[in-house]
């Protein structure tokens, strides 16, 4: 994992915030210039620009009042409105910038995108304030630079995860105004670990066996079970497949089992989208497999697909009509699949038939 350079930021920026408008055709400008000699207007791709045109269109669908609401209340002095450092975190994770430290050259000390946050050129010269530089081993630098990374984490991570479920949800309500969604939607859904040190206040921990390759008095390739402790939080996410942008979050600690909140955050997805869609269907993975979770998914009149384990009564029945039904022609699709790196890369044709089989009734 490197450090984060400016043209990687550039580049993320430009794929994130207009991958759905602007494509690079040079051949086509060179001709449409050479021909015509007009041009309608001339945009620096550089990150000030594309963050400016983001924010404009975060205001123009009114999610920045929702900024106000993240604000735990938690700062004693607040010389420096919470807005500010969320804005300054949202560029960091829109920039996809991996650590904090890295914020200080690529953001901190940027005049235009601090000007953007609410600072001004003096505090970002020479800081907000003075605290600090009296503790100082080395020289201060030209552009001491906006603020202290430090700073902008130990307020971040204030902000609660009901907080942020709730900030969530409503920036979804507020694109599906926008019509960004088909009108039925086939949505997925998942739970994504989301790993921290156990300092982190309030997060869960389990612990898991995992098998690591060992040394010492082992044959070739046997593997050694060892415990593994996690520390940190769990996220449900429900996403539309086709754009995949998540349609409602809910956040809990590490050790919850998957099929806890797959009904709220579904209810939820379907709450944030009801202004102009429908949720039509649902693809879930084996960790939601519950009888009882899958009836209430089914009563409510959405269509789930879920993949059965081998040894379950269900798959062998479905197998067992899969063969015996000379009505329902098999489907098949080959494709290629590329196994190792270089010059170990080698690829392979994998044949798939599907089956779709009516009346299975089985269902453990």
């Amino acid at each position: 994992m490197g450090m984060t350079s400016r043209d990687q930021l550039q580049e993320t920026l430009c794929n994130r915030l207009f991958w759905h408008t602007a494509e690079r055709h040079d051949a086509t400008v060179a001709d449409h210039l050479f021909h015509r000699r007009e041009m309608d207007e001339v945009y620096a791709m550089d990150e000030a620009t594309l963050f400016d045109s983001f924010f404009n269109y975060l205001q123009e669908i009114e999610v920045f009042p929702l900024f106000q609401d993240l604000d735990p209340q938690k700062q004693r002095r607040k010389n420096i409105p919470f807005i500010q450092l969320v804005l300054v975190f949202l560029m960091k994770v829109v920039g996809s910038i991996k650590t904090i430290d890295e914020i200080s050259d690529l953001l901190l000390t940027d005049e235009l995108l601090m000007g953007m946050c609410g600072f001004n050129a003096h505090q970002v010269k020479n800081g907000s304030c003075d605290r600090g530089t009296k503790l100082r081993k080395t020289p201060i630098p030209e552009t001491r630079g906006s603020l202290c990374a430090d700073t902008v984490a130990n307020h971040i991570v204030t902000i609660t995860p009901r907080r942020i479920e709730n900030f969530f949800n409503r920036c979804i309500q507020q694109l599906a105004r926008q019509g960004v969604f088909p009108k039925k939607i086939n949505a997925a859904c998942d739970a994504t670990l989301y790993e921290t040190t156990r300092k982190f206040k309030g997060c869960g921990s389990v612990t898991r066996k995992v098998k690591v390759k060992a040394r010492g008095y082992r044959k070739s390739g046997e593997l050694k079970e060892v415990s593994v402790t996690l520390y940190g939080w769990k996220v449900w996410a429900i996403y539309e497949i086709k754009t995949g942008i998540p349609l409602a979050i809910k956040i809990d600690t590490i050790e919850k089992p998957d099929n806890l909140h797959i009904l709220t955050v579904l209810e939820q997805a379907k709450e944030n989208v009801k202004i102009a869609n429908i949720i039509d269907s649902l693809v879930i993975d084996r960790g939601f497999l519950d009888g009882k979770v899958l009836y209430k998914i089914d009563q409510q009149g959405i269509e789930f697909v879920i993949p059965l384990k081998r040894n379950m009564e269900a798959a062998k029945d479905a197998r067992q009509l899969a063969l015996d039904s000379d009505n329902f022609p098999p489907v098949t699709r080959e494709v290629e699949i590329i196994h190792g790196y270089g010059q170990k890369k080698y690829t392979e044709n994998v044949l798939t038939t599907l089956v779709g089989v009516p009346d299975l009734l089985t269902c453990d």
